[in-house]
């Protein structure tokens, strides 16, 4: 028989056992599944109206990063100023409200080369997260061109100097600039015609009303097969996919960056845990086939580049197309 203090003694050992296993499992578990950082909404700003190429991208953007970190991401558009707004949108975002922005290459790059008070610094108020898509940009010729490449284009408009007059999205936009460099290039007369889009251009083109335009290539693709536009050139490291027999500007002795995009670019005001959560939830998307055709159905290409390499290629075209604003005497507004 087993004496009474003995036995009491056991139960207390089997008891602080017990305890101390039960302890141990919620350690591990606590272990095994840190608290998340992202514990609210994600909002993610377009600069652009609803509908809109980069409110498409938003999107599809914000539903795969929901999915991913399983909060909701919303998509908020603040259209305006050629995305100023939207830039000064992502610097003024407070820390709680999880703020990032679908960011084209025109915010990013030449707002502030062509804007005299942009109110914002890419370097200290936008934090770059990846690159989204990348895409090219396309010199094309319509009903009112008989050119069916960049050499006959060029010696059309030395004999009509008319035939230099080219639509561009908007005014001081990057598309006004090649057509500078090639002017620069093939010392010809060339006038931008400013829209306001590449819709507006491109159905001008169409119509007959400007002879060429440049703007992103995806824009143009249906009116190429019907037969209604013609690509001069590309600016491009390789040929496009949507029109392999085009040779780039490359080809053609054009020598400009080719490094057009849409990235993902957080608040300032962003905690870096949340950041950090973020980061790799963007990443491991393009791991995902559904997600990577959803982004090449937009007409862009899926092209994933992480932070420090969207700051090396905003560098490089920063400094490349600072030069030709300069040398285009163009009048910052």
């Amino acid at each position: 028989m087993i004496p009474f203090n003995r036995m009491a003694r056991n139960k207390l050992s089997l008891r602080r056992a017990v305890l101390s296993s039960l302890v141990g499992l919620a350690a591990g578990l606590t272990l095994a599944a840190p608290a998340q950082a992202v514990d609210g909404p994600i909002r993610v700003l377009s600069g652009y109206p609803a509908g809109s190429g980069n409110d498409a991208l938003a999107r599809v953007y914000a539903d795969a990063l929901s999915k991913k970190l399983g909060v909701p991401a919303i998509v908020e558009n603040r259209p305006g100023a050629g995305g100023l707004l939207g830039m000064h949108a992502l610097k003024t975002a407070t820390p709680a409200s999880n703020t990032l922005q679908m960011t084209m290459d025109h915010q990013i790059i030449m707002l502030p080369l062509i804007v005299k008070e942009p109110n914002f610094d890419p370097k200290r108020d936008a934090v770059p997260v990846a690159r989204f898509t990348s895409f090219n940009t396309c010199l094309v010729a319509g009903p009112a061109s008989k050119a069916n490449s960049l050499q006959e284009y060029v010696e059309a408009v030395r004999k009509d100097a008319n035939q230099g007059n080219y639509g561009v999205p908007a005014p001081g936009s990057q598309a006004q600039f090649v057509g500078f460099v090639i002017a620069q290039q093939f010392d010809i007369p060339m006038q931008p015609i400013a829209y306001k889009g590449a819709a507006p251009a491109i159905s001008d083109l169409i119509g007959g009303h400007v002879p060429v335009i440049v703007v992103p290539c995806d824009g143009v693709t249906e009116h190429v097969k019907a037969g209604n536009a013609r690509v001069l050139g590309i600016a491009a490291e390789e040929r496009s996919h949507l029109f392999p027999d085009t040779p780039t500007f490359k080809e053609q002795g054009l020598k400009m960056p080719s490094d057009n995009f849409v990235a993902v670019f957080a608040s300032p005001a962003m905690p870096p845990a949340v950041l950090k959560e973020i980061t790799a939830a963007t990443k491991a998307m393009f791991d995902d086939p559904d997600v990577v055709a959803r982004i090449n159905n937009t007409g862009m290409i899926a092209s994933y580049a992480d932070a420090k390499e969207l700051e090396a290629i905003v560098a490089r075209g920063n400094e490349y197309w600072a030069k030709q604003v300069e040398a285009s005497n163009f009048v910052a507004q």
